[in-house]
């Protein structure tokens, strides 16, 4: 796997489960040999402490509601991927993006890239969806672009509403990082981009497991002439060999745009995602 361009070193008080994992998982053909040690190094003493502090607080204080299936969110550092895929096995993530709405199990059907289009991360019908990647993708996180759907509802409901505060320059300046749980791992990004674009398939749009594929999204992406289009600076140098995750979303009154909030992955703690480039 090729170095990151750019690498910001991250304090992240969402990675404190990460001390007591017992086993990372293996993934994308990277051996997990002494990946327990990778995740520990990447835990700062500072945050180590702060680990410490969780651990020892008033066991008798009252648990706190939050937002998951099963009372997790990141947010508080509780994600239960166990309790999760009890509940529904097709959870394969939590995605997490500090002040805003964004606090909620992803999910990957097996019945159809749409099924939670229209069905809630317990798998029951609801018009708010879940948040969901489609079957092109890899569960593992280690495509070149790993599309996330979520609805907008008209009353500003729905799982990815909260992305259109990105519209916004100076809340897109002032909120850089989205973090993604795995089960075993956590994944930082740094969001880079936000943008509307026509509501078309991007999976459908761009062959992103070749090297041609890629490069032309990425021409397309520094293309785009719209004063609208938040752009972080110092991205310029993005490549095929980079991992990205795009976040798309639509208002139910729009249906001909959609708004997108693209982001590049700074941080892999278990050290599991790479993969090949197909020139």
């Amino acid at each position: 796997m090729k170095k990151f361009s750019r690498w910001k070193k991250h304090i992240i008080r969402d990675a404190v489960s990460l001390a007591s994992v017992a086993c990372i998982l293996t993934g994308c053909g990277k051996s997990g040999g002494g990946a327990q040690d990778d995740v520990q190094a990447e835990i700062s003493d500072e945050t180590a402490e702060s680990v410490q502090t969780a651990e020892t607080a008033d066991e008798n204080a009252e648990p706190v509601q939050t937002t998951g299936i099963a009372g997790e969110s990141a947010a508080d550092a509780l994600i239960d991927f166990a309790a999760l895929q009890e509940e529904n096995p097709e959870i394969f993530a939590w995605l997490y993006i500090p002040e805003t709405n964004i606090d909620c199990p992803v999910l990957q059907s097996v019945r159809g890239d749409d099924f939670y289009e229209s069905h809630d991360a317990f798998g029951q019908e609801n018009d708010d969806g879940a948040v969901y990647i489609e079957l092109a993708n890899l569960a593992s996180m280690c495509d070149f672009n790993t599309v996330m759907h979520g609805r907008t509802g008209a009353d500003e409901s729905g799982p990815f509403a909260g992305l259109y505060q990105f519209a916004d320059p100076d809340f897109f300046e002032k909120h850089e990082s989205l973090y993604l749980y795995l089960d075993g791992n956590v994944l930082t990004y740094e969001i880079f981009a936000a943008y509307e674009r026509e509501n078309t398939s991007l999976l459908r749009s761009y062959d992103f497991t070749y090297l041609e594929g890629c490069e032309e999204f990425l021409n397309d992406l520094y293309s785009i002439r719209d004063m609208t289009m938040n752009l972080r600076e110092g991205w310029e140098g993005v490549t095929p060999y980079h991992f990205l995750i795009t976040l798309t979303t639509q208002r139910e009154d729009d249906a001909d745009r959609q708004f997108v909030v693209l982001a590049i992955l700074t941080q892999d703690a278990a050290g599991t995602i790479d993969r090949i480039v197909a020139e």
